[in-house]
């Protein structure tokens, strides 16, 4: 199989391109699912009329402006307390960016972003999507109507090798020859635990296209550290039955469609407030990595910058220092939230640990400690971010990532 693939040639995991929208928006607008979804964000449109709307956006750059943009829209003003957008003055007007995420939602977290960049007048970015996700024609449709690339994942390990190379390639020409900004995942799936951490992988693959010298292939990318934070994650019990399956049985077999219904979910549920922040460019921090002889540190030393950079910038709300004082059981960050905020999420756990536990049988899970662990798990998820901030908030001068 690797000697089949062409590292230059993209056709197979680009998006679509304007030739390509009408035959797949024609397959969209007969896709009952499609419609569902259209239907929850416009209650009041007749089938007809979506179908109309879909069809008549025939074009990458139309479908994006008057179906996903306004659809997003909709979604974060019914789902959401309020979007912010931190740090834009980081970002320079007309340069194309490798926006390295964290990741919470499968499918939010970039639409977020390109919203927040399009309200204030930037190109909106390409999105890696792996393709894990996209296990019908619709949902491969749907994502590679709006700019999605597609990263392949379930292969073997020689003809990975040719496909790190042709995605990177890919990623380099579309920010350096198209000018056009890229939003990655740090590292492959969505943080299950609230703990944030890139993959050096990932930043391997990304430099294996560019000159040999680790610094100035990546240089070329223009990296910059993203971070989005919810106050209350939609997905929290479904990452959290994936956890405890692990804890209790140490490996996790997902179901038919569980992505797709993870997907629904992010996109549906209650998120309180979102905030989507960006770091600082970090040029001069991979200029210094020249001074580190071994390559593996070298690639070592820019994920813990990436990290120290996510973790200070990762939007804290009163729900993650409730979590971490409850985990801890102290009151260490009070000032930091009310007495009736403290109920409400205490409240909001106990739901979700009932939830779990009534749903035991059909999911699987022993009746021993589920209760305590469920809890414990969820805590941890909302607490982490604020034990990374507290070390991110520590300067050590010893680590790279303290000369920014």
């Amino acid at each position: 199989m690797s000697e089949e693939i062409d590292i230059n040639h993209f056709e197979s995991i680009r998006p679509y391109n304007d030739s390509e929208m009408p035959e797949a928006l024609r397959r969209l607008a007969d896709e009952p699912l499609f419609y569902k979804m259209m239907k929850w964000v416009y209650p009041a449109m007749r089938k007809s009329e979506i179908s109309d709307m879909v069809l008549a956006s025939d074009t990458v750059k139309t479908f994006q402006e008057e179906i996903s943009a306004p659809a997003v829209k909709v979604i974060t003003q019914m789902t959401t307390s309020g979007l912010t957008f931190s740090n834009v003055e980081n970002i320079e007007r007309n340069k194309p960016y490798l926006f390295i995420s964290n990741h919470r939602d499968i499918v939010l977290d970039s639409a977020l972003l390109n919203v927040c960049l399009v309200e204030r007048g930037f190109k909106a970015t390409q999105i890696a999507i792996g393709n894990n996700l996209l296990k019908t024609k619709f949902v491969e449709d749907l994502v590679r109507c709006n700019r999605n690339f597609i990263v392949h994942r379930d292969t073997t390990s020689r003809a990975m090798i040719h496909i790190s190379a042709r995605l990177s390639n890919y990623i380099r020409h579309t920010i350096t020859h198209d000018q056009t900004s890229i939003w990655i995942a740090h590292r492959e799936g969505r943080s299950k635990d609230g703990d944030d951490r890139t993959s050096t992988a990932l930043l391997k693959m990304l430099a294996i296209s560019g000159p040999d010298k680790m610094e100035e292939s990546l240089q070329d990318l223009n990296l910059l550290p993203t971070c989005v934070s919810y106050e209350y994650d939609p997905c929290d019990i479904i990452k959290t039955n994936e956890l405890l399956h692990k804890r209790y049985f140490g490996s996790y077999n997902k179901q038919p469609n569980e992505d797709f219904f993870s997907m629904i979910t992010g996109i549906t549920g209650h998120k309180g407030r979102v905030n989507i922040a960006v770091g600082e460019d970090l040029s001069d921090f991979i200029a210094s990595l020249s001074s580190i002889q071994n390559k593996n540190e070298k690639f070592k030393a820019l994920s813990d910058c990436i990290d120290h950079q996510m973790h200070r910038i990762y939007q804290l709300w009163p729900t993650n220092y409730i979590a971490y004082d409850m985990l801890h059981g102290g009151k260490e960050f009070k000032e930091h939230y009310t007495n009736i905020q403290r109920i409400t999420f205490a409240n909001y756990l106990r739901g979700q640990v009932l939830k779990l536990t009534l749903n035991r049988k059909k999911s699987g899970l022993p009746k021993e400690n589920l209760a305590a662990n469920s809890k414990e798990i969820l805590l941890m998820m909302y607490a982490n971010p604020v034990a990374n901030f507290m070390t991110a908030s520590q300067p050590n001068p010893l680590t790279f990532a303290n000369n920014l």
